[in-house]
C-alpha cells in the first residue's frame, strides 16, 4: 500500500499536466467545475476488507483538482442496489456511482447515467471489454476490471496428500479430489448462498468446454441453453454425485465472507474465487497458495482461465456536477490511478495504454491469460440485467437435487431468459 501511495504522489506533476486542458491545476486553483465543488462519490469497493486503493486515489484527485472536494460513501455489495435505488428514485443520488454490467444496463435503461462517448479515454478501451461499456452505441462507464478468476489452490495441502502439482485437465482434477478424500482431507469448497459460487463453477467450465462466442450469438438468437451448456451441468453433478461436494450443505455457506475464511484456514485443498481476494490469502494464510485456470478439460487438453467484467465509474444523469464527475472518471481511467487500482484488485487491465500487474501467486491465470487461453464471462454478454439472477438459483435448485434432469434445467434457462438485440 505505501509503495502505491508513492507511485500515485510521484505521479502527481504527470497529472497535473494532463488535467491542465480541464483546468484543474492552473495556478489559480480553480476547477473545471465552477466554484468549489463537493463530488458525491458512492461504490461497493473502497471500503471494509475490499479498500481497491481507492482512498488514496481519493485523495490525489483532491491535489489534483483542488476545487473539489471528494465525499467517498462505502456501500457494501449486499446493500448496494437498494442503497442507490432508493436515491435514484428520489433525484438524490451520488454524482459518480460505481457500476458493473448489471447495475450499468439497468440504470441506462431507466435514464439514470450520463453518455460518456465524448471522453477521451473511450479510445482506449480494449475492443473486448468495451462492448461492456456500451448500450444501443453509446458509452455509459469507464470499465476498470477485467478480473481472473480460477481455481486457487493450497499447494501445502495438496503436497502433504502427496500431489505434486495443481491438476490442468478434469481427470486429473477428480483423481486428486479422490486422494484428497480418501486421506480425510478438504478437497474443493463452492460456497453457494444465492447460488454464487456455483455460478463461478459454472463459468470456469464453460470457459473450457463453450464456444467463446456463446454469450455474444445469445442475445442475437444464435446460442440456446438446452443445445449447449449439458456438459457443464454433467460435470457438476459429477462433483456433487460423487461426494466431492455437499450441496446441500454449500447452499448454505456465504461465498464472500465463510468460504473465503474456510479456505485460508486451510480447510480445503481448492476453491474457485476471484483475484481479489488474492491480497487477503497473503495476509491471513499461513499456506503457500496459487490462482490458476480452472482444469475442466479433457486430458492432454490446455486449461482456460476466464474474466468477469467488474466494477467501473458512471456519472448520474441528474447529478449538478456534470464537468467534476467526469473529471473524477477520466482521473480513474489516467494509468497512474488506473495501475494502482489494478495492482490492489489483482485485477486484468482494460485499457490499451495500461499493462496488467503480474503477481507471483496468479502466475498461471496470468500466463494463461497471456496466451489466449481464457474466455469472456458468458452470462455478461446477455442483455438481459437479470439473466446472472435467473441462472443461480437453478444452479443452486440443481445442489439440493443433482438428479435434476439437464433437459428441465437448460430449457427452464431459455425460457427464463429472453434473447433481445438490444444491448
Amino acid at each position: 500500500m505505501a509503495l502505491r501511495t508513492r507511485t500515485l504522489a510521484a505521479s502527481m506533476a504527470l497529472a497535473c499536466a494532463a488535467a491542465v486542458t480541464l483546468g484543474a491545476c492552473s495556478s489559480s486553483g480553480g476547477s473545471s467545475a465552477n466554484g468549489k465543488v463537493t463530488l458525491n462519490v458512492v461504490g461497493f469497493e473502497g471500503g471494509g476488507t475490499e479498500l481497491a486503493d481507492i482512498p488514496e486515489i481519493n485523495a490525489a484527485f483532491e491535489k489534483a483538482y483542488p476545487n473539489v472536494t471528494i465525499n467517498y460513501k462505502y456501500v457494501a455489495n449486499s446493500e448496494y442496489e437498494a442503497y442507490n435505488n432508493t436515491r435514484l428514485a428520489a433525484g438524490t443520488a451520488a454524482d459518480v456511482l460505481m457500476v458493473n454490467p448489471y447495475y450499468e444496463t439497468t440504470w441506462v435503461q431507466q435514464g439514470f447515467l450520463s453518455d460518456l462517448s465524448d471522453q477521451s479515454w473511450v479510445s482506449t478501451l480494449l475492443p473486448k471489454v468495451k462492448p461492456f461499456a456500451q448500450r444501443d452505441g453509446k458509452t455509459y462507464a469507464f470499465i476498470q476490471q477485467n478480473i481472473p478468476i480460477g481455481l486457487y489452490a493450497n499447494l501445502d495441502l495438496l503436497k502433504r496428500a502427496g500431489i505434486d502439482s495443481v491438476p490442468t485437465t478434469w481427470p486429473e482434477f477428480l483423481s486428486d479430489l479422490q486422494t484428497l478424500k480418501a486421506k480425510g482431507d478438504g478437497g474443493i469448497e463452492v460456497p453457494n448462498l444465492q447460488g454464487w459460487d456455483a455460478e463461478q463453477l459454472s463459468l470456469a467450465l464453460a470457459a473450457n468446454l463453450i464456444d467463446t462466442s456463446w454469450g455474444s450469438k445469445y442475445d442475437s438468437g444464435g446460442s440456446t441453453w438446452a443445445a449447449t451448456w449439458s456438459p457443464v451441468i454433467d460435470k457438476l453433478k459429477q462433483l456433487l454425485s460423487s461426494g466431492y461436494v455437499d450441496g446441500k450443505t454449500m447452499n448454505g455457506i456465504d461465498p464472500f465472507v465463510q468460504g473465503p475464511a474456510d479456505f485460508a484456514s486451510g480447510k480445503y485443498a481448492f476453491f474457485v474465487d476471484g483475484a481479489w481476494d488474492l491480497s487477503h490469502y497473503k495476509q491471513t494464510a499461513s499456506f503457500n497458495f496459487s490462482l490458476n485456470p480452472f482444469p475442466g478439460g479433457a486430458a492432454g487438453s490446455t486449461p482456460k482461465t476466464f474474466t468477469f467484467i467488474g466494477s467501473g465509474w458512471s456519472v448520474y444523469s441528474q447529478s449538478p456536477n456534470q464537468t467534476a464527475a467526469k473529471e473524477y472518471v477520466a482521473f480513474m481511467a489516467q494509468p497512474a490511478q488506473d495501475s494502482a487500482y489494478l495492482a490492489a484488485e489483482s485485477s486484468f487491465t482494460t485499457l490499451t495504454d495500461v499493462p496488467s500487474p503480474h503477481v507471483a501467486a496468479s502466475a498461471p491465470v496470468y500466463n494463461a491469460f497471456s496466451a489466449g487461453d481464457t474466455s469472456p464471462s458468458q452470462i455478461e454478454f446477455i442483455a438481459d440485467p437479470d439473466s446472472e439472477n435467473k441462472f443461480k438459483p437453478q444452479l443452486t435448485a440443481l445442489f439440493s437435487d443433482p438428479s435434476k434432469p439437464d433437459a428441465a434445467l437448460l430449457s427452464a434457462l431459455d425460457q427464463q431468459i429472453p434473447k433481445t438485440a438490444s444491448k
